[in-house]
């Protein structure tokens, strides 16, 4: 009795033993032990890609000009002042041209941004809402701003083989009402390739830092499909100066990203941050402004600065397709 006793006391341990060893080994892993043994990693929704196709030397377009608006206080205002613009864009496309080697196909473009931000959300256009608009308006006035008519500056542009972009500060409007508005009041001009929104100023007040709510790629999807219903060559920016106020996952071959990013101790360091936004946007077009008032203590340093930063994010970041030099200091420095 004690010799079965045992054998069978023997059997059982080893059978608990063996459940045991199955219940740990074969039972699902917690989400914590999944999360341990198979780490998390970061995809891209395919259904937010689109190829495009690769540029050769010989067709990459390069577009240089300058952003201009009607509250920076400086550059050429008043009488005289579109072909002011416009010369200054020009001289700087060429200027390029002749300086930089192998770079023949040069745009002289010119960012008009034709609305402004309200610190109470909202958005004043510049222009007289069109007659032929008849949906929402909300969060949007009108001002017909004698700072700058956007009507007669785009014509101007037309005229002289200037191209143009349109750029909004949105706020808490709506900004396919923004750009259907735009639209409908100068959809007409030969001289738009495109539009842009600075998405510091995409409903900041609900912004943690004030500095504009993330763009979802849902959002960033609706307005790139929407830009292409007016033309299938436009393209679509988002300006921002850190990477992840973009759309996370949505590309587009006409969406291209520009950083409006200062404050720099020198030239070198102006280039690892812009360096960084190429990198954050791999695959992408992307553009930069500068010349801000903020970088002069170094760029007013350099014997024509206007070239000299474009040279070098030419030669360090090569999918760089857009440049321009800032209203704010336009009228301090020699684009030719």
């Amino acid at each position: 009795m004690k010799a079965k006793k045992t054998q069978y006391l023997i059997f059982s341990f080893i059978l608990t033993i063996i459940i045991t060893f199955c219940f740990f080994s074969c039972s699902p892993a917690s989400s914590t032990e999944k999360f341990i043994e198979e780490p998390t990693q970061e995809t891209i929704d395919e259904n937010f890609i689109i190829e495009s196709g690769e540029e050769t030397g010989e067709d990459m377009q390069v577009y240089v000009g300058l952003r201009r608006s009607s509250y920076s206080g400086a550059g050429k205002l008043g009488e005289g002042a579109d072909e002011w613009w416009v010369n200054r864009a020009k001289e700087y496309a060429a200027s390029l041209t002749s300086s930089v080697e192998e770079l023949d196909n040069v745009q002289p473009v010119i960012i008009q941004i034709v609305s402004g931000y309200n610190r109470d959300g909202t958005t004043t256009v510049g222009f007289e809402k069109p007659h032929s608009y008849t949906g929402s308006t909300e969060n949007i006035t009108f001002f017909s701003n004698p700072m700058i008519d956007h009507e007669r500056s785009l014509t101007t542009y037309d005229e002289n083989g200037v191209k143009a972009i349109i750029q909004f500060e949105t706020g808490n409007s709506d900004v396919l009402t923004n750009l259907e508005l735009a639209h409908q009041a100068f959809g007409h001009h030969e001289c738009i390739i495109g539009y842009g929104l600075d998405a510091e100023w995409y409903f900041t007040k609900e912004s943690i830092d004030f500095t504009g709510k993330p763009i979802k790629d849902e959002d960033a999807r609706k307005w790139m499909e929407k830009v292409l219903s007016f033309d299938s060559t436009y393209t679509l920016f988002i300006k921002h100066w850190e990477p992840p106020h973009t759309p996370r996952n949505y590309r587009h071959p006409n969406l291209w990203f520009l950083s409006d990013s200062q404050e720099f101790p020198d030239l070198d360091s102006l280039i690892d941050n812009f360096r960084f936004w190429a990198d954050s946007h791999e695959g992408q077009t992307v553009g930069y402004q500068y010349g801000y008032p903020s970088d002069r203590e170094w760029w007013g340093q350099m014997s024509k600065p206007t070239n000299g930063i474009a040279q070098r994010i030419l030669s360090d970041i090569p999918e760089t397709r857009y440049l321009f030099w800032v209203d704010f200091t336009a009228d301090d420095v020699e684009f030719y």
